[in-house]
């Protein structure tokens, strides 16, 4: 378990794998899994709009 770094509310990752995305269940913000030994999660960068290119 480890902390939203937006809101700081605890986050069960469970069986996660490095790279995978997911929403904060309190505040909603996306979040990354960076690492998994030990749990590492950080806010997941922004996709760029492509604008149909």
């Amino acid at each position: 378990m480890t902390n939203c770094p937006e809101c700081d509310a605890s986050v069960e990752v469970g069986a996660m794998i490095a790279g995978e995305i997911f929403p904060c269940r309190d505040c909603g913000t996306e979040l990354e899994v960076i690492g998994t030994a030990p749990m590492s999660i950080e806010r997941a960068p922004k996709e760029a709009e492509d604008w149909g290119e």
